[in-house]
């Protein structure tokens, strides 16, 4: 495959990042709901150039934000746990997806360090 390809055909048929989060439910709660999710796309975007790469982190940060947004409280402990809801939804958005450029990216932005999975 020429290395100038569209990241689109290297991603394959992985079109869309998912944003799976798992949010605690409250004491007491009854029976556990399904996790919020929020489908981010990307088939629009070259993640070749710098502009899609920044375009895809921006709506993975927006989905994010939105999945993790009710968490968010007038207290501290609240305001923390929506603010590592967020970090973890995008880490694993930015896993799932698997583009070198966007993880590159990711560790610019974030200096964290993420797994991805391995592709056969």
């Amino acid at each position: 495959m020429p290395r100038n390809l569209n990241m689109k055909a290297a991603v394959g048929s992985a079109l869309c990042a998912m944003l799976s989060v798992s949010l605690s439910a409250p004491a007491g709660a009854g029976e556990p709901t399904e996790a919020p999710r929020r489908v981010v796309k990307f088939a629009d975007l070259d993640l070749n150039h710098g502009a899609g790469v920044a375009e895809l982190y921006a709506r993975i940060r927006a989905a994010a934000r939105d999945v993790c947004e009710p968490l968010i409280a007038s207290d501290l402990a609240s305001a923390i746990g929506a603010r590592a809801c967020v970090a973890q939804a995008i880490e694993r958005a930015v896993a799932e997806v698997n583009a070198p450029q966007l993880t590159s990216y990711y560790l610019a932005k974030t200096r964290r360090a993420i797994t991805v999975a391995q592709r056969d």
